[in-house]
């Protein structure tokens, strides 16, 4: 099996030109098809962001 290769917030919104709170906010609305949030138990939010689809994300 291969390694996922995954990115901060902080990463995609240096090369994206956002701040980190906008990819966050995307991420927990749903609107980038490049990652994900996940709200845990205790009400923090976890992203993850794939570095594949983020990079196929910039081409499109």
């Amino acid at each position: 099996m291969n390694d996922v290769e995954t990115m901060l917030p902080e990463e995609a919104g240096r090369i994206l030109h956002k701040s980190t709170e906008f990819i966050r906010a995307g991420l927990r609305q749903g609107r980038f098809p490049f990652g994900t949030a996940v709200e845990g138990k205790n009400g923090t939010w976890n992203y993850i962001i794939f570095k594949n689809k983020f990079e196929k994300y910039l081409e499109s």
